[in-house]
């Protein structure tokens, strides 16, 4: 029977990561163990926030994109579900957009709790928990470091429109991974309150037997970035307090979920000690961090559990996890990485890459090249004019050209492919894996992107595409001969 795997991101970091994996998953890379289908749940409480909403768009362009081409490739061929979705249900109450409501989070910390609305023994009882300045917080833009708040707000998580419909539709065999920062509030405090609900069997919730018995995992980010002060010193956050902050987490975590065998199955932690600083922002649309090579090994340590879970769920104790690269580069390249993960990530990545580059240095030549791919039984001139392409696909291979370039900005970067790419030099692009361009007088030019064109022709001549529509037909296509190119490249 095919099952679902939940994937909770808490925070920013959290949307960070489900971008990287939806990239993966765009790319061709499958989960193992019959699970087919995903379903992202964003937990923010700042609904502005850069990063969340950019994953969104992400999110939703990678659903239409599946809706016309179907589950059946390589190119995005898992399928992503939104709650609403899982349950057919038209509630005008419950979000279709892959972000989790979190009741009182839209307002200051002291009207959530009603702090005018206590008695004097009960206020004073806050007044020790929490400073004028934690009480005084707006938290329309999250909890600015400050776990202490969200752990009360974020309590509320189980009273949700949301999270009545993640129990309506678990099923036996689903899985749940959490990801979540350890070093500022909503994720810090996020990531051990879901936890703890998800563990309690509440027989007055749907499935909630079920969901308590779930093999979980889950992956905390260290500090992996800093926050410049733009010389402002009335800022809320501060990096400075990171470690602290992640120290004291860790040693939370170490009492209560690692040593209760219970609580997780698997944990993943990641950090990078580089100085890599991110522009100062407390919130909305503000926060849009550039991508970063942690948050990609952070969605491989999704495709790791699902992986894993045959082994993870016969154990009595956590399976904890790092992750490591071959050698102490900071400029990574596919061969910096595990033969595990490189060949996880090489052919996909490679493929994706190509795709786009092909479109971008190539698809002239296709369009005025003679043959079949150009017609009616192929993918006829009209259809780059159509929604699908114009709307959804395009921008998708955008956002993926972005993520892919932000990756190599960073301190630690990631840039596997060379830049220097045209027309008669396309298929050598793979650092590492150099492809002749033909310099010489008599040598043959392997590179040239005409080989992708003949071989589009040979396949709409064949004439095994004529029966589907041309969305999935153009996909088909391209997934068939970057796999081919791939394989003669690589091997």
């Amino acid at each position: 029977m095919a099952k679902k795997l939940y994937v909770f991101g808490i925070g920013g970091t959290g949307s960070r990561v489900i971008k990287a994996l939806t990239m993966l998953f765009a790319s061709g890379v499958k989960l193992e163990n019959d699970f087919d289908i995903v379903v992202p749940i964003i937990i923010d409480p700042d609904t502005a926030n850069g990063d969340l909403n950019r994953t969104a768009d992400i999110l939703t362009k990678y659903q239409n994109i599946v809706s016309k081409v179907g589950s059946e490739n390589e190119l995005f061929g898992t399928k992503i579900k939104t709650l609403v979705q899982l349950t057919n249900e038209n509630s005008p109450n419950l979000s279709n957009n892959f972000k989790f409501g979190i009741d009182g989070s839209g307002q200051e910390f002291g009207q959530s709790i009603d702090y005018n609305g206590l008695d004097d023994e009960n206020k004073a009882l806050i007044d020790l928990l929490f400073s004028e300045q934690n009480i005084k917080a707006d938290m329309t833009v999250g909890f600015k470091g400050n776990p202490n708040i969200g752990s009360v707000v974020l309590n509320k998580i189980v009273d949700s429109n949301e999270y009545n419909e993640f129990s309506n539709s678990f099923n036996q065999g689903d899985a749940i991974f959490i990801i979540s920062s350890i070093f500022g509030g909503t994720g810090a405090s996020g990531f051990p309150l879901l936890l703890k609900n998800l563990r309690i069997n509440d027989p007055s919730r749907h499935n909630s037997d079920i969901i308590s018995k779930s093999t979980i995992g889950a992956i905390s980010y260290l500090p992996y970035f800093k926050v410049s002060d733009g010389n402002n010193d009335e800022k809320e956050i501060d990096s400075t307090t990171f470690f602290g902050k992640a120290k004291a987490a860790l040693s939370y975590y170490e009492h209560a979920i690692f040593n209760n065998k219970d609580m997780l199955n698997s944990f993943y932690h990641i950090g990078d000690k580089a100085n890599n600083n991110m522009k100062y922002a407390e919130g909305k649309a503000d926060q849009k961090n550039d991508a970063h090579f942690v948050e990609l090994a952070g969605a491989l340590a999704i495709i790791d559990f699902v992986k894993s879970i045959p082994v993870i769920t016969q154990s009595n104790q956590v399976t904890i996890k790092e992750f490591g690269v071959e050698d102490g580069s900071t400029k990574l390249k596919f061969d910096s990485l595990g033969q595990d993960t490189k060949d996880k990530l090489k052919v996909p990545l490679s493929k994706m890459y190509l795709f786009d580059k092909f479109i971008e240095k190539s698809m002239a030549e296709l369009l005025k090249s003679p043959g079949k791919y150009n017609g009616e039984s192929g993918v006829e001139k009209d259809f780059y004019n159509s929604d699908f392409y114009k709307i959804e696909f395009i921008p998708f291979l955008n956002y993926f050209k972005k993520w892919m370039d932000e990756m190599g900005t960073n301190e630690i970067s990631f840039t596997p492919f060379h830049e220097n790419q045209n027309h008669d030099s396309l298929l050598d692009f793979i650092i590492g894996n150099e492809v002749s361009r033909g310099s010489s007088l008599f040598s043959k030019n392997k590179a040239k992107g005409d080989f992708l064109i003949k071989r589009a022709h040979k396949i709409v001549s064949e004439g095994k595409l004529n029966n589907i529509t041309e969305e999935e037909r153009f996909i088909k296509v391209f997934d068939k001969i970057l796999t081919e190119q791939l394989n003669n490249i690589l091997n």
